[in-house]
């Protein structure tokens, strides 16, 4: 499981440096629209997860890099926020 997080978070990286350089590439006309839709999607997506991740912050304590994972990996890097939280969670019962 570890291994195909790492390989996910490998493939996360790739798309944001495609989508990167699809907006600064020199030939925008060509790619059209469809990376800033793409883009734009990811991006909510883990904005979303970002505050989820907020506010579960009391119990978590995340650092602004945890947050900077999120943003940039989504789901791959809240595995070990949820993993914390459950076990915090066992914890208090």
């Amino acid at each position: 499981m570890k291994v195909l997080n790492i390989l996910m978070r490998l493939v996360m990286l790739v798309f944001w440096a495609g989508i990167i350089y699809a907006l600064t590439g020199p030939e925008i006309e060509e790619v059209g629209s469809m990376p800033m839709i793409l883009g734009g999607v990811v991006l909510f997506m883990h904005l979303l997860q970002m505050l989820m991740l907020r506010q579960a912050a009391q119990l978590l304590n995340p650092t602004p890099k945890d947050y900077l994972e999120v943003l940039v990996f989504g789901s791959f890097a809240m595995h070990r926020h949820r993993a914390r939280l459950k076990d915090l969670m066992e914890q208090k019962r």
